[in-house]
């Protein structure tokens, strides 16, 4: 509510109440945390002028350097960052993570670890947060060994790793296939205070389908039960996504009716999987009463589900009336329309002119 917050600024400094660095403060934390970041900088050269009667402190340059790095603008946060240092002001611990993790999301590891021992050498030791940061950074950009360098640091420092950090290698061991390494990392999870999640849980189970260990998957399913930890939309998304991959679809169904009776909303991905299953062992009936469920709950087409079914009815029987049992469905565009079964005839049509039963009546 900006223009609520700035009127009070207004009447505030009508009945003579001089804000503090603290309210500026204030109001630069909104109009970055809505994206008015122009207003931020602005606001900023304002406090920044010599006539002004407040001067800005280091929560004040952190408020801004945060904005940016969130949108992105690492030069202009580097900017940001130069003036404080002119002020007089070096900055702490939080300015470095902030930019820091700013530079480790554009993939820019040399200057991410330049900032680190920049911090260091002004004397400030790097946090939980810190190592966090650093530790997620790198597993993202697959520079694992870094990662797993500073995740052993920190576990000799003293300091817990958080689930977040375990979570974080674990997806990156999995992504490379190193599943024996992935699972000593889930087994240490177990042993500490804080345990694994149900992240932890999906990407474990991910990768274990992938390499091939389904009786595995399976037991981590079970286990993942006994500590009373409830499978999510992730969780059923991967295990209904690998079950029609191996073409067990009683199972991909069940765990289908298991995941809408908890209450949880299968997407695009899940319909997709499971139109896959049934398309290539030409199972017709199903993937007409899948389209007719996805219909029913709004699943919004994109290009990958809109492609799968039309292979789907390409590989249907000749005597199917497809222009009579296809469904409507929601898609997003610029104007909110629908895409409509004789949209998805007449791509047909263009993409196979020979199947002419397909045409639309």
């Amino acid at each position: 509510m900006m223009d609520d917050a700035l009127r009070i600024l207004e009447i505030m400094t009508n009945k003579g109440k001089k804000p503090d660095v603290v309210t500026y403060n204030t109001l630069l934390m909104g109009l970055c945390k809505f994206g008015k970041i122009n207003e931020a900088v602005d606001l900023l050269k304002l406090l920044m002028t010599k006539e002004f009667h407040v001067n800005p402190d280091v929560i004040t340059f952190n408020l801004l350097i945060q904005g940016l790095c969130k949108e992105g603008r690492l030069r202009d946060a580097n900017k940001i960052h130069s003036t404080m240092l002119e002020r007089g002001f070096s900055g702490n611990i939080f300015t470095y993570n902030i930019l820091i993790e700013g530079y480790l999301k554009l993939g820019n590891v040399f200057k991410a670890m330049e900032l680190w021992k920049h911090m260091v050498d002004l004397g400030f030791l790097p946090d939980s947060t810190t190592y966090s940061v650093m530790i997620n950074g790198l597993c993202k950009m697959q520079i694992l060994n870094i990662a797993k360098g500073l995740f052993i640091k920190r576990l000799a420092s003293g300091t817990r790793p958080s689930v977040t950090d375990y979570n974080a290698l674990l997806a990156s061991l999995c992504r490379e296939g190193s599943l024996d390494q992935a699972r000593g990392l889930f087994e240490e999870m177990r042993n500490v205070n804080h345990g694994p999640d149900v992240v932890s849980f999906n990407t474990i189970i991910n990768g274990t389908l992938k390499a091939g260990d389904h009786f595995s998957a399976k037991q981590l399913l079970l286990d993942m039960t006994k500590m009373h930890l409830t499978p999510d939309a992730n969780t059923f998304s991967i295990l209904i996504n690998w079950s029609s991959k191996l073409g067990q679809m009683d199972d991909a169904e069940s765990l289908l009716e298991r995941m809408i009776a908890c209450g949880l909303t299968p997407d695009a991905f899940v319909y997709d999987s499971l139109l896959k299953g049934y398309g290539s062992r030409r199972n017709t009936e199903k993937v007409v009463h899948l389209l007719h469920q996805m219909a029913d709950k709004g699943v919004v087409l994109d290009s990958e589900i809109t492609s799968t079914i039309l292979i789907c009815l390409c590989r249907s029987s000749r005597d199917l009336d497809i222009a009579k049992v296809l469904p409507d469905f929601s898609r997003e565009t610029s104007k909110g329309t629908s895409i409509t079964c004789n949209e998805l005839l007449m791509k047909l049509n263009k993409a196979h002119p020979e199947l002419q039963f397909f045409a639309a009546s």
